[in-house]
């Protein structure tokens, strides 16, 4: 426990679980997850070929940083859209429905989104690691067997948890920032 909360150190606080299901609308019901995920599944496979020393190195990871503009585009749109609903229904809408600033939105919170997918991409690894043992071929690592249902909808769980954490270290920054 710490000494300034009753809320244990190691559990992310109940507004860094808010701002983590926050969010997930974007994420989730905007699927921007899916060119986040993209982006690191194109940067694994991408890396498999620079140690296995295969050709087409740089066009995985010219595919990765593309997915993850889309990614920062399609997140854009969605936030601005939901902004002008919100002025569309409110004149003054409620202060925890509002965005933060862009500059906030975009590096605060855009960058949480794309890490946070990373317990879902180990998970990917170790299966295309160790469980496939490197059987499948290119063109399987291209276009693989496995759904995104199985990584982005059976582990929305651990994306969730790793936002809470991502966003209370990046309220522990920011409250440490203040007192300076």
């Amino acid at each position: 426990m710490s000494k300034t909360s009753w809320f244990p150190v190691w559990l992310p606080y109940p507004k860094a679980w808010i701002m983590a299901m926050k969010l997930g609308i974007p994420a989730y019901f905007g699927a921007t997850v899916i060119f986040a995920f993209e982006f690191w599944r194109y940067s694994l496979v991408g890396s498999i070929l620079a140690v296995t020393n295969h050709n087409g190195i740089i066009l995985f990871f010219i595919v990765s940083v593309g997915a993850l503009l889309l990614a920062l585009i399609w997140f854009l749109i969605l936030a601005g859209v939901y902004a002008l609903l919100l002025k569309f229904l409110w004149s003054n809408p409620p202060q925890w429905l509002r965005l933060p600033k862009f500059s906030s939105l975009v590096i605060r919170d855009f960058t949480i989104l794309v890490f946070s997918i990373l317990p879902i991409i180990g998970i990917f690894a170790i299966y295309i690691l160790f469980i496939t043992g490197l059987k499948q071929s290119f063109d399987d690592l291209r276009q693989p067997k496995l759904t995104y249902d199985i990584f982005l909808l059976r582990f929305w769980w651990l994306w969730l948890i790793s936002a809470a954490y991502f966003y209370q270290i990046s309220m522990k920054k920011f409250i440490r920032s203040d007192k300076y």
